[in-house]
């Protein structure tokens, strides 16, 4: 095979490749579209994408979707090694909804493996990434945090979370706050502000789904029971969530109704409410105390005080030292996440002062460049000024020639070009360095100016030639005419006086001995100049 045809295959081979990964991206890009109205169709949809040959931002992006479909779904969550690659694509460092979300799911799957701390980590750092803190998995990150809480026994960050989320939602979403408040409530053993909540929400039970409605009942239950000891009103919530259906809250029932039962004295009873709750919905903590509650029984009908009492500290002790873990654990992400948000900010405000710094350099290196490109449109307009009345200068003189007169009004306008073009080279020469170290030095004393060097001076006189340079042509034109020598000293003691300078400063621009000399030159231009052509360089 030759080796230009190989070279085309495998250039239609990354061409075919690419376009493949951008067809794949639009497809999860309009599924992103109908994750919350349609996830059953997104896990339908993500089945056909082969996931081996997305890139690395659809794999983020597939790894979020079907986390969040299987989640809504109900689907079970057994690991985070797909939600990772979305964590690991975007990282913690910049806000965005999708980097947000990637966080949020990851809540998800570690809320579903029941690993408390590791799911408010999640939830925490997802909330620092949304960018809109309007959308909706914002609010549901407080709910979250909440149920989180209250599984660690952290009542008042539950109560903060869930006062959150109440005041961030309106319509249906107010219920499952009000419900996760009123939980708080009775782990804070405040039964009344509990009740009440309750009471109120179970008033519009036809407009509740029926899982409200059965924790509703099963938390009043819980209030007459613990807090009030009315029995018969517990039990009677009790009987009305059995009868309503047979879920998890059920099973918690049976064990609610055999501690009635136990308090009651009728321990057979009880027992058999106990078993009949392990036998449901195999939960840990009802495991657990329905077990503890059925070895209580057991040693109370074998009648050993002394081993009654041992299991009791020790359980006491147990659930104190596993508080103090749990407590430590949370905070322990609290402290880290906080510190990582500061850090976060502080970058953001050294990245604001840098990007603030640099508009301001660009904006003064576009003011210099704007400001010497007006210095030099300037320079430039004024050379093609001076050019155009040398022109007509010439022009004039030319006409004067001609007409073999001197031509009076012709003179006045020669002699107003002349003005002009002085006028102009002054400003030309006035944009230059040396006009503001000559004007410095006119102010001082004529013994305290500075001796110039010879290299100064010839830059000055470079300086001063260029910028003069039509005025000194003029200048020669005029001693011709009168049959006079005119020296380049003479011409540019008349540049020095036109500029206003004290005798000191042209004294030291001349390099002669004294003012004396200076102003005797000055007297020796009229013998070399006319009088009109003095007067312009104040002679």
């Amino acid at each position: 095979m030759k080796l230009r045809t190989v070279i085309y295959t495998l250039l239609l081979a990354t061409l075919c490749m690419g376009c493949g990964g951008q067809g794949h991206m639009r497809q999860l890009e309009s599924l992103e579209a109908q994750l919350d109205t349609a996830p059953d169709v997104v896990r339908l949809a993500l089945d056909s994408i082969p996931f081996a040959s997305l890139g690395d931002e659809a794999r983020a992006l597939y790894a979020i979707l079907r986390t969040q479909a299987d989640y809504k779904c109900y689907v079970p969550l057994t690991t985070d090694t797909l939600i990772r690659y979305a964590t690991d694509y975007y990282k913690r460092n910049r806000k965005s909804y999708r980097a947000a979300m990637a966080w949020y799911s990851l809540g998800c799957v570690y809320t579903e493996l029941k690993h408390d701390a590791a799911a408010v980590d999640a939830y925490l750092q997802a909330q620092s990434l949304f960018p809109d803190t309007t959308v909706r998995y914002h609010r549901l990150c407080y709910q979250n945090l909440g149920r989180h809480y209250l599984k660690k026994k952290m009542t008042d960050d539950a109560l903060v979370a869930f006062q959150a989320y109440h005041n961030v939602t309106e319509g249906s979403a107010h219920l499952y706050a009000d419900i996760g408040l009123a939980q708080t409530y009775i782990h804070k053993k405040q039964p009344e502000q509990a009740r009440e909540i309750l009471e109120e929400l179970l008033l519009h039970r036809d407009e509740m789904d029926t899982l409200s409605i059965e924790t509703i009942l099963f938390d009043l239950g819980k209030i007459e029971y613990e807090f009030y000891k009315d029995y018969d009103k517990a039990d009677a919530y009790f009987d009305q969530l059995i009868a309503l259906c047979d879920t998890n809250e059920v099973d918690a029932a049976h064990w609610f109704k055999g501690n009635i039962a136990e308090s009651r004295g009728c321990y057979d009873i009880a027992k058999r409410y106990y078993k009949k709750a392990m036998q449901g919905y195999d939960e840990v903590y009802l495991q657990y105390n329905c077990v503890r509650n059925l070895l209580y029984l057991t040693l109370d009908s074998t009648a050993q005080p002394e081993l009654y009492g041992y299991i009791k500290r020790f359980e006491q002790t147990s659930d104190s030292i596993n508080r103090i873990e749990r407590r430590t654990e949370i905070d322990e992400i609290h402290t880290a996440h906080q510190m990582e948000l500061q850090q976060r900010e502080l970058a953001q405000r050294h990245q604001r002062f840098i990007f603030i710094g640099v508009c301001l350099l660009a904006t003064i290196f576009i003011g210099v460049l704007l400001f010497e490109r007006h210095r030099k449109l300037h320079y430039l307009r004024l050379q093609k000024e001076l050019q155009r009345n040398q022109a007509r200068i010439y022009k004039m003189y030319q006409s004067i020639e001609e007409k073999r007169d001197n031509g009076s009004l012709a003179r006045d306008q020669i002699l107003a070009l002349y003005r002009d073009n002085l006028s102009k080279s002054v400003a030309l020469f006035k944009k230059e360095r040396w006009a503001t170290r000559l004007q410095q030095l006119s102010e001082l004393r004529s013994k305290e100016i500075p001796s110039f060097t010879v290299n100064e001076r010839e830059q000055l006189v470079e300086v001063l030639e260029r910028c003069f340079v039509n005025v000194i042509t003029n200048l020669r034109d005029e001693a011709v005419k009168q049959k006079s020598r005119l020296k380049a000293e003479d011409i540019h003691l008349c540049l020095l006086l036109s500029l206003g300078y004290s005798i000191g400063v042209i004294r030291e621009c001349l390099a002669v001995s004294s003012d004396d000399v200076v102003r005797k030159r000055r007297v020796r231009l009229g013998d070399k100049l006319l009088e009109d052509i003095l007067q312009l360089f104040s002679v």
